[in-house]
């Protein structure tokens, strides 16, 4: 057998024709089921701070919270099974503007402290404290500096950037940020020595510094410290970096500039400021956003800088087709960071600022960006939330997504902690207004059996063309089987024909006419004769003829039988009024009959007889 014939032998075999469209509708179906399963159940607490945290390094978390008591502010803590370990009672207040329940080990003893930052009117105090260790860190009331109150309130804002030892004795110093509004100062970044107890702050900047992030972007083992700026316009040119406009600036370790401040004008605009490394490329991603009423100010777009504040290159979005409200993202990974901007669809872009892909959003309206991780693997998700829509859809960080609930917030100011129960199981504790949450993103171990309709496709696409061939062989062994049957009821038809009976009684028959010197009447018969044996032989493969064929047929089959029997045979044929000849009837219809007539009817019969053959038109009515 040469390849020929094999291919041929292969390319038509079930098998290969059931590969074709199962790979087809492999593009168009998806496993059943998802990757991930998320459940929520609500929280039992209510009306305060919750923070869950491993306090004493046991893969167990402790439940922190803050609540107004009387007469005092406190923090306690409390076990797995919600039991009391102690309480700690502030003696100013507590204002979440102000600090919020954050965690840190600036000794690195593995036991964390506890921090929070209070205020007495104006004055704003840190307080440290190790509650699970004895012998453990203690710090009440230290004062910070003054901050914004008016008229009875708190309008400054304080948030936490992270911990770093920056004069190299082994213990981190904890560094913050606080911008104030309606006022001149703060608006500084702070790292505060907790061995020392000293504040050092940067130099004061006019515009408003909100959300700073710590984080090597230049490769020399220490932080740099940059995030999201506002120009809010309360002060104006007046003062060192105006809040009339945006600026690009990155403190180092010290809070001393990294470069020379990069401004954006324009009143209301914000700045958005990532680390971002590519390859061999450590530098920033910024996001620039006017959000005023003055179109004479930068047009928003997306830009790269150098780690020592060079343009490198930028995008505007009106390019990129995004207008509005945009969010830019930027994570973590071993090869190269990715950047995302995220509008009505996550879009991807590449260093050089071009489109990579497009992600579409099961979203019909504007929805907040939260980044956490939600199954406690290390790496933080996407959580996407709205609240008009009621839903929750989660991504990972390659904009897989990865679930989607129904799940509805009393406000969409969330915040996060990581709880570990005693058997090692991680949910994502959420709070949100007085409410809170807990959330759970699952592995589904019956994900892979979904891949199995990709077989199970196949096998039907398989058994369907198997049935296919199947119904076509059976229709062509019918169709066979009609053949040998029609053809055996044609060498039946010409056997029954040729008679040998009534072919050798005719010849016999005309041979006597021959003997007798018959010789006009002889010549007549073997002519009927010769034309009775030319329609069998050009009618043998056919089923149906003409009437009329048939009558001339049988009229002449009548007349040599008349040869042989003389008088004692006569025939009659009748045509009725309406009949056409032309009708088709199976043929040798009427030859059969009157064959069996003469052999079983007149012939046994003395006197002989007459057949009569008749053709008659019939209507025959339904009801």
């Amino acid at each position: 057998m040469n390849i020929g014939s094999i291919l041929k032998k292969i390319i038509y075999s079930s098998g290969f024709l059931a590969i074709i469209p199962t790979i087809i509708i492999m593009f168009f179906l998806s496993p059943v089921g998802s990757k991930y399963s998320m459940s929520i159940e609500p929280g039992e607490y209510h009306n305060g701070q919750y923070r869950y945290s491993d306090l004493n390094s046991d893969s167990i978390s402790e439940l922190v919270y803050a609540e107004k008591g009387i007469p005092y502010f406190y923090v306690g803590v409390r076990d797995k099974d919600l039991h009391f370990y102690d309480q700690w009672n502030l003696l100013d207040s507590i204002n979440p503007m102000i600090s919020d329940i954050f965690f840190g080990d600036y000794d690195h003893n593995h036991k964390q402290e506890i921090y929070i930052f209070t205020h007495k009117g104006d004055s704003l105090f840190l307080n440290v404290n190790e509650m699970l260790e004895p012998h453990g860190t203690r710090m009440d009331r230290i004062f910070i500096t003054k901050i914004g109150y008016i008229k009875g309130e708190v309008t400054s804002v304080l948030k936490p950037a992270g911990f770093f030892d920056e004069n190299g004795d082994g213990k981190d110093e904890l560094y913050f940020g606080i911008s104030t509004g309606f006022k001149q100062d703060p608006r500084r970044l702070y790292f505060f020595d907790l061995v020392h107890k000293t504040l050092i702050s940067s130099q004061f900047i006019g515009m408003i510094s909100l959300n700073p992030q710590m984080q090597d972007v230049n490769g020399d083992k220490r932080p740099e410290i940059f995030g999201l700026m506002s120009a809010c316009g309360n002060y104006g040119n007046s003062v060192p970096f105006s809040d009339s406009s945006t600026w690009f600036m990155v403190f180092n370790d010290k809070l001393k500039f990294e470069f020379s401040p990069v401004e954006f004008p324009g009143y209301v605009n914000s700045l958005e400021t990532f680390g971002y490394n590519s390859n061999s490329f450590n530098g920033y991603v910024l996001s620039h956003l006017p959000h005023g009423v003055d179109t004479t100010v930068l047009k928003p777009r997306i830009m790269i800088y150098s780690a020592d504040g060079k343009l490198v290159r930028y995008r505007l979005y009106n390019d990129l087709g995004l207008s509005g409200s945009i969010q830019l993202l930027v994570v973590k990974s071993d090869k190269a960071d990715k950047i995302y901007l995220l509008k009505d669809k996550f879009i991807e872009l590449n260093d050089k600022l071009e489109i990579v892909r497009k992600v579409d959003l099961p979203f019909n309206s504007q929805i907040p960006i939260y980044k956490a991780d939600l199954n406690g693997d290390g790496e933080e998700e996407f959580l996407l939330y709205s609240d008009i829509e009621e839903k929750l859809v989660v991504y990972s960080s390659g904009l897989q997504m990865l679930a989607e609930t129904s799940f509805k917030t009393p406000d969409t100011i969330w915040r996060f902690s990581d709880f570990w129960s005693k058997d090692h199981e991680h949910k994502l504790f959420l709070t949100s207004g007085k409410n809170s949450y807990f959330l759970k993103l699952k592995w589904n171990n019956y994900y892979y059996i979904g891949f199995l309709a990709y077989p199970a496709v196949y096998l039907l696409f398989l058994l369907f063309i198997i049935l296919i061939k199947r119904m076509n062989t059976l229709q062509v062994v019918q169709k066979e089987g009609l053949n040998r049957t029609l053809v055996t009821l044609q060498l039946q038809g010409i056997k029954s024909q040729l008679d040998p009976h009534f072919t050798f009684n005719t010849l016999n028959s005309i041979a006597s006419l021959i003997y007798l010197e018959d010789r006009q009447l002889a010549y007549d018969y073997m002519n009927k004769f010769t034309q009775l044996l030319r329609g069998l032989i050009n009618d043998a493969e056919r089923i149906y003829r003409s009437l009329g064929e048939e009558l001339e047929f049988v009229t002449t089959y009548l007349e040599l039988e008349k040869l042989r029997y003389g008088e004692k045979f006569n025939y009659e044929i009748m045509i009725g009024t309406g009949v056409s000849q032309l009708e088709q009837v199976p043929k040798l219809v009427l030859h059969t009959f009157a064959e069996n007539a003469i052999k079983h009817g007149i012939m046994s019969r003395t006197e002989g007889g007459i057949l009569k053959i008749g053709a008659e038109m019939f209507l025959l009515n339904l009801h």
